[in-house]
């Protein structure tokens, strides 16, 4: 009968130690569900006289490095403390190490240790040192050529890691090489590890070419080619062999709702996740998130409070990546109060979340709430970015908060020193134009540290039209002119401004030179949002 877990942290510590003979102790441990309640049973294990037993410090050790719930610095601590560790324990510990952000130092350290011990290793050794060495060459060729003098290349297990590493570092040749070395050894995890390395080199049709002479597929075989294809920008064939596939799962269906709604085929997307939701799989993340976008790129609001309503009563976690989409779909669909709510209700944000919402209030003529979240992201939230800096400076444009952008400007350059890019100075010119500042913007222009890009100087002619300054108006439109002879847009910006003094013979002289010219107008893109 299992070991009741509670008994082993809350009854008397003589029952406790009684029970930590229990030949059921192994169980126990991997029930305890916090490393408090593991450090207990440690202490216990301590106090009992157990800790010389192997197999007891084997199975603790196992539960302190599991990557989620357990304690890799516990766990080193334990193992460090091992006289004679077993080559369970080395291949916990590499495990570990492989499954968490420890150096690569610290795993390739462990083996060497291993090796100078005299314990040889297996074929769970190789593929945890594999995974972690999985960009690193020059190891991953050591370690192939260590896996060949021990004899474990005979090892489906570790051939197929050995292939992973060199598909991962683009070394298709090697993987190939070693491939068809192994013929008699290979699976169907050898196949699609190879047409997933293809793939991730944007080599679809060689990848496909595998995929057609596999002899056997699975589901995760017609999965990675289906996301090669996406990750190419072949939607067209993803989706015809996404119609062929026998079975799909919900990677399959999120592949294909992922590369509509990331190649702006957003109807699409849409309407291929309502048929997996009317098929009754259930959406993983990676499909949620595509479906959320998918609607934040329609303003589909109805659409997207009706996906928000599915992810609420079906109880999926609300994570970061979930959370910061649907703030995200709120505020490009113009209700702020709700994309604040799911702001507000999110346990966890990082720095994309917060800039979300700033985003969400600046483009909504919220300027001042933009300035106070983005306040509260200074005072107590993660770090401001670029991007952070650039959403607020919006709000204060769109808002007419002057002396605040100019106070964000500066705090973005000499506290956070970030780099202005072009975007930033567009930012601070619309800001200034936008207010009638127009000498103010222009020395802003004029001071910049590289070339103004030619939108920077349109905002300045669109900020003359609207104050009426003809003459600089007209000096800055011929400038723009000057740079940019063959953009129609240029030409029409400088006769409104005519226009809008009533200086019909200038506009006349300017829609001359458009016909002299043989220029179209036609609307140009600028880094200034208006």
């Amino acid at each position: 009968m299992k070991t009741n877990v509670k008994l082993l942290v809350s009854n008397h510590v003589a029952r406790k130690i009684a029970q930590l003979h229990h030949p059921a102790l192994s169980q126990a441990l991997t029930a305890f569900t916090n490393m408090s309640q593991l450090k207990e049973a440690h202490a216990l294990i301590i106090v009992s006289g157990l800790a010389h037993r192997v197999f007891t410090i084997t199975r603790l050790l196992a539960c302190a490095a599991i990557p989620h719930s357990g304690d890799i610095a516990y766990a080193k601590t334990l193992f460090h403390h091992v006289q004679t560790p077993t080559l369970f324990m080395y291949n916990t510990m590499m495990r570990a190490f492989s499954q968490s952000n420890e150096p690569l130092e610290c795993v390739v350290m462990l083996y060497v240790h291993m090796l100078r011990a005299g314990i040889l290793p297996d074929n769970f050794t190789f593929p945890f040192l594999i995974r972690s060495s999985s960009s690193a060459l020059l190891l991953g060729q050591q370690l192939h050529a260590h896996i060949t003098k021990f004899g474990l290349h005979c090892d489906v297990f570790v051939v197929n890691n050995t292939i992973g590493m060199y598909s991962s570092c683009g070394e298709l040749n090697c993987a190939r090489r070693l491939f068809d070395e192994s013929w008699s050894l290979v699976d169907v995890v050898s196949w699609t590890t190879l047409i997933t390395g293809h793939c991730s080199l944007g080599e679809s049709e060689v990848a496909r070419q595998f995929f057609d002479r596999m002899p056997c597929k699975n589901i995760v075989s017609w999965n990675a080619m289906i996301s090669g294809y996406v990750h190419s920008g072949k939607i067209e064939e993803a989706r015809k062999l996404f119609d062929e596939m026998p079975e799909r799962d919900a990677a399959s269906w999120s592949a294909m709702i992922s590369g509509y709604s990331q190649g702006g085929m957003c109807r699409e997307a849409l309407g291929l996740f309502k048929q997996m939701v009317g098929a009754m799989v259930v959406p993983n993340e990676p499909a949620l998130v595509s479906a959320v976008s998918a609607c934040a790129q329609l303003r589909a609001l109805e659409e997207g409070i009706w996906l928000h309503g599915y992810i609420e009563h079906h109880k999926f976690e609300i994570n970061v990546t979930l959370g910061t989409v649907l703030l995200d779909m709120y505020g490009k669909c113009g209700n702020v109060e709700k994309a604040l709510q799911v702001f507000n209700c999110m346990p966890e944000k990082n720095v994309f979340s917060w800039n979300s919402m700033i985003v969400a209030f600046a483009f909504n003529g919220c300027g001042r709430q933009a300035l106070s979240l983005f306040w509260q992201m200074h005072t107590v939230g993660p770090p401001p970015n670029g991007v952070s800096f650039i959403a607020v400076l919006t709000g204060c444009s769109h808002s007419g908060l002057v002396d605040e952008g100019r106070w964000i400007f500066n705090l973005m350059t000499q506290e956070y020193q970030i780099k202005p890019q072009m975007e930033h100075y567009g930012c601070m010119v619309d800001l200034l134009g936008r207010a009638g500042l127009i000498k103010e913007a222009l020395e802003f222009v004029e001071g910049m540290p590289m070339e103004p890009h030619p939108g920077l100087w349109g905002a300045l002619v669109g900020a003359c039209r609207i104050h009426g300054e003809v003459e600089l108006g007209k000096q800055l439109g011929r400038h723009l002119i000057n740079m940019e002879p063959h953009h129609g847009g240029r030409y029409a910006l400088l006769s409104n401004i005519f226009a809008a003094a009533n200086r019909w013979d200038d506009m006349a002289m300017v829609r001359n030179m458009l016909k002299e010219r043989k220029v179209f107008k036609t609307a140009g893109n600028s880094i200034v949002k208006t």
